[in-house]
Order: C-alpha cells, then sequence, then structure tokens
C-alpha cells in the first residue's frame, strides 16, 4: 500500500470519524449554568478542525497521486522514515509542556510548546521561531480567556510578584 492510499483511508476514516463527534457533540444538553458557546461549543469545534483536516490530507493526496513517488535519498532524517522517533519526541515536548503549565502559567507555556514543536519539527530561522513564541500566547490567551471565557492557568506569577 502506497502512501496516497493510506492518506485517502485516513482522510475518509477521519471526515467519518468528524462527522459522528460533531453529531454527538450536537446531542450534549446545555445546562442553566452554560455560557454563551454552551457544553458542545468546544467539541463542535474541535469536529470541524478534525474534518477540515482530514478533508485537507485527502485533497493532498488526490492532487499528489500524479507526481512521482519520492526516494528514499528524498526523506530528510527523522522525517517519514523514522515516526515513531518523531512521535516520542512530540510526546516528550507534550510532557514538558504539562509540566511546566502549572508553574509558569498557560501563557509563557504554550509559548514554549510551539517553539519547541518548532524547532523539533525543522524550523531553524531563530528569528522566525521566536516571533511566533512571543505573538502565539497572548493571541490564544486573548481568544481564549478573553472572547470565549474560558479561564486559563495562570502559573505561580502571582506568588512570585507578590500578588
Amino acid at each position: 500500500m502506497n502512501d496516497h492510499t493510506v492518506d485517502r483511508i485516513t482522510g475518509t476514516l477521519g471526515l467519518l470519524l468528524s462527522g459522528a463527534y460533531v453529531l454527538q457533540a450536537h446531542a450534549i444538553e446545555d445546562s442553566l449554568l452554560a455560557d454563551a458557546v454552551g457544553a458542545a461549543g468546544v467539541p463542535t469545534g474541535v469536529g470541524i478542525m478534525m474534518a477540515l483536516a482530514s478533508l485537507a490530507l485527502l485533497i493532498k493526496s488526490l492532487a499528489s497521486a500524479s507526481q512521482p513517488a519520492s526516494t528514499p535519498e528524498d526523506v530528510e532524517p527523522g522525517g517519514a522514515q523514522h515516526p515513531h522517533a518523531m512521535a516520542v519526541g512530540l510526546l516528550a515536548i507534550l510532557a514538558v509542556y504539562v509540566a511546566l503549565l502549572p508553574v509558569l502559567g498557560y501563557v509563557p507555556s504554550i509559548g514554549l510548546l510551539i517553539g519547541a514543536v518548532a524547532w523539533f519539527a525543522g524550523a531553524r530561522k531563530a528569528v522566525s521561531v521566536v516571533a511566533c513564541m512571543v505573538v502565539a500566547g497572548p493571541l490564544l490567551w486573548l481568544m481564549f480567556d478573553w472572547a470565549l471565557e474560558i479561564r486559563l492557568p495562570v502559573g505561580l506569577w502571582p506568588q512570585w510578584l507578590g500578588s
């Protein structure tokens, strides 16, 4: 089985699973304490994002089906030929993020997570990685904490600063 077939199968299964996920999310009843987003808001958003990612995978596999397959020399070290090493590395980064989150809080922790994942994935322009780290944390905080009113961990900063 070639990569294009695997991508098509994965994309199709992802679309089916995300459709079922969104349907189940809409079945969640709102309680009297529900906010404006409601109990189904976040699961529905996750399901839609999963459907979009699956659709992108399907489109990519269909668009690249006419192109010749890559040779082993075309694959970078640590890339597609070492998926388990990549997965273990990403899990290690995620474990460090989970450990730092209660201490540093959401904004610096998510910035460090984004920077570490970008660096691990091969981004080598330090200016771009640092800019993404600095901008992503506050933007995500604004989206979740301010716009959606989902409170995020502040870490130990208030104790350290005497607040």
